[in-house]
């Protein structure tokens, strides 16, 4: 398959599936084309407000830790090519599905495209698109790149 381009900002959205960190890895080898730069997002349900639950600069702080240790998983389990660089956000939000918070933040930060696995965590495994991924193809202003299972 080939993919036209350039691509040079690649959105790919992670949720810990087998999916997405095939995705991660088409994302990267087609920034690695263009010299591009790879951003893995990754959208968490914030927890409830209890003492010692996450906000302000604690919530940041484990943003922070939490894409650490994915950067390191990403670098262990992807090849990325030396052309491509790749880095992890990533968000809390109060929001029921994490599609909107994808959606806005590929517009909002001016990437090429979305890379997003088909399945994800969620109860619909069997259906043929994620949720995330269904909503993401109807509601996105960026093309988007489904990748299917392995």
């Amino acid at each position: 398959m080939r993919i036209a381009g350039p691509f040079r900002r690649v959105l790919v959205g992670y949720d810990g599936s087998p999916d997405a960190v095939d995705a991660v890895g088409a994302a990267t080898a087609i920034a690695a084309r263009d010299g591009g730069h790879v951003v893995a997002l990754s959208v968490r349900r914030r927890p409830p407000h209890t003492d010692g639950d996450l906000d302000g600069d604690g919530e940041q702080d484990n943003a922070r830790q939490v894409a650490d240790t994915l950067l390191s998983e990403f670098r262990r389990e992807v090849t990325v090519g030396a052309a491509a660089r790749l880095s992890v956000q990533v968000i809390y939000t109060d929001l029921d599905s994490p599609a909107q918070v994808v959606t806005d933040y590929a517009a909002d930060h001016g990437f090429d495209v979305l890379v997003l696995g088909r399945h994800g965590n969620g109860r619909r495994r069997k259906a043929r698109l994620g949720q995330v991924a269904d909503r993401a193809v109807q509601a996105c202003t960026v093309p988007v790149l489904l990748l299917g299972a392995r």
